[in-house]
């Protein structure tokens, strides 16, 4: 997991980005995950406009419960963690990397490894187990 962590650190954000120029949250998440061999979906297909949250509020989410099964206990490495960042909608997502810390990118921001801190947890709307 270290190697896939030091490929992505200090990649910049890009909406709607899915490559070493620049990634967005979802395109992060979908290229970590492929670093380590495994598959997630990328998106609906449909190209996501800038302020897809205020026509769309549940697009983010309804993709994110489609896939592996809910965290009940402990974060683990490699728990899918997603946020209320935006009016309470959900917007925000990253990968666990140990139990307190995740890798992430944000708008205005490289990817970069946060730990999941008091203003974090705050904002975490839940996790998913993918593997």
């Amino acid at each position: 997991m270290d190697e896939a962590v030091a490929r992505h650190i200090g990649i910049p954000y890009r909406h709607n980005g899915r490559g070493q120029d620049g990634l967005d949250c979802l395109g992060l998440v979908v290229s970590f995950y492929r670093s380590l061999g495994i598959e997630v979906p990328d998106g609906d297909g449909q190209p996501i406009p800038q302020d897809w949250w205020k026509h769309d509020p549940e697009r983010y989410l309804r993709g994110i419960l489609a896939h592996g099964k809910p965290v009940e206990g402990p974060l683990q490495p490699l728990d899918f963690v997603y946020f209320t960042l935006t009016q309470g909608v959900v917007t925000h997502g990253g990968v666990m990397v140990d139990r307190q810390r995740f890798i992430h990118v944000m708008e205005g921001h490289s990817v970069m490894v946060t730990r999941l801190g008091s203003w974090w947890q705050r904002r975490l709307a839940g996790a998913r187990r993918l593997v």
